[in-house]
């Protein structure tokens, strides 16, 4: 039998679940202007000025709720198209839309890699990125880290990391990291996704900063 407690349908905690789905997505300084505007229109502030308490007029309060509203929609719709296991690896790992944005096509119906060049000196550490990238960013779409063989030749070939000779033993040697083969796609697999995990951090941490 199912009970529902009585947390469930407290209207004190359903607020704070609503305020807090609201503002999770937002930065800091946005979060704390939406949450200083709600309190003012609510007078939960007492004024500590020494000026003389000025009520918004209506400009200025439609002004603040547009820029409130904006921000939640931008934050929202930056997550359109991402799916729901991905949001939950992107909350993990601390990975944030605006940042995964410069490497993958966020906001549209297929989610591709779309970085100007992916890591590696030679061809072979090149196709490596290319299968962790490609298998993340079907992963952002589907909740499956899976790409078809033509998939990722297609990239290969884009980032010059595509070696005909070489490829399936160079394949060989991700054999930890991706599952899978030419005629079922490839996968990549728990530790793939770590590897990819962590060379995301690695292209999106600013060069020079350390770490």
């Amino acid at each position: 039998m199912t009970k529902k407690s009585g947390l469930e349908t407290d209207p004190e905690i359903l607020a704070i679940t609503g305020v807090y789905n609201a503002l999770k997505g937002l930065e800091a300084d946005a979060q704390q202007r939406v949450l200083e505007y709600v309190s003012r229109k609510l007078h939960l502030i007492p004024s500590t000025d020494t000026h003389p308490p000025a009520e918004m007029t209506s400009a200025d309060e439609g002004e603040a709720l547009s820029r409130s509203t904006d921000l939640v929609d931008s934050a929202e719709a930056d997550l359109d198209g991402i799916s729901p296991v991905a949001k939950k690896w992107m909350k993990r790992n601390g990975l944030k839309a605006d940042q995964l944005s410069s490497m993958f096509s966020l906001g549209v119906d297929e989610i591709d890699l779309v970085a100007k060049k992916v890591p590696g000196a030679t061809k072979k550490d090149r196709m490596r990125s290319v299968f962790l990238l490609k298998g993340v960013a079907a992963y952002l779409g589907s909740g499956t880290a899976r790409v078809s063989h033509d998939q990722i030749k297609e990239a290969c070939l884009h980032y010059d990391a595509f070696d005909n000779t070489n490829f399936s033993k160079y394949l060989k040697t991700m054999s930890s990291e991706v599952s899978g083969g030419k005629e079922a796609g490839y996968t990549l697999t728990a530790r793939g996704l770590t590897e990819a995990t962590e060379l995301i951090r690695k292209e999106l941490t600013p060069k020079g900063s350390g770490g």
